[in-house]
């Protein structure tokens, strides 16, 4: 594939057509959209501290990094890899690069600078639902989750370690900001506003 179509990159209503058209459910689509907000918010923050991260693409990869989720809980499938190749087909390749990571980073990612996969799989970590919500909050409700079924050892131990890679991603981004992660939230309220979401852009207003 040429580099030309690897960079595609679907525009924002383009996104919105696809999610009607995979029929994904509003509750998806409602998480999408916060963690756009998040991911656009950082990625525009980090840019202004010399940064080369690509807006476009981090929006579009946030707003469809959930697109057959629901297939896969039918399925048993990794809803990562399984959109990583419909976007594939659809002619989106980087958007599925980058949504591939979005659950678990691929092994020895260290990059310097920061990547596009890096914020989309921070920015889903942080948003449980619809809330934007400390890593601990989101990892206590993991545990919680999955602890209810009964965890084995391994299962045990690759939350262990997913917890632990996010908290140094987490050091990673933010050793490049100015503002804490527990301040997040009130940034996004002031940028995008604290008003359900009405129209789709996630793009800030500040």
């Amino acid at each position: 594939m040429s580099s030309a179509n690897k960079s595609r990159v679907p525009t924002n209503d383009q996104c919105y057509r696809l999610l009607e058209r995979y029929n994904v459910p509003d509750h998806i689509i409602q998480h999408s959209e916060m963690v756009c907000k998040v991911a656009v918010f950082l990625a525009d923050k980090l840019d202004k501290q010399g940064e080369t991260l690509s807006t476009p693409e981090i929006e579009a990869a946030a707003l469809l990094h959930d697109m057959t989720k629901m297939e896969g809980l039918k399925t048993g499938q990794s809803h990562a890899k399984t959109c990583k190749e419909l976007l594939a087909k659809l002619g989106f390749k980087r958007i599925g690069e980058i949504v591939a990571e979005h659950v678990k980073l691929r092994e020895g990612r260290n990059s310097q600078p920061l990547s596009e996969e890096e914020i989309i799989n921070y920015s889903d970590k942080r948003v449980m639902h619809t809330r934007v919500v400390p890593l601990a909050e989101r990892f206590a409700d993991l545990w919680e989750r999955y602890g209810a079924k009964g965890l084995d050892k391994d299962a045990a131990k690759r939350i262990t370690q997913l917890e632990h890679e996010t908290y140094d991603l987490e050091n990673k981004i933010f050793s490049k900001l100015d503002f804490t992660p527990e301040e997040i939230l009130d940034l996004i309220d002031r940028a995008f506003g604290k008003t359900k979401i009405k129209t789709h852009t996630c793009v800030t207003k500040a």
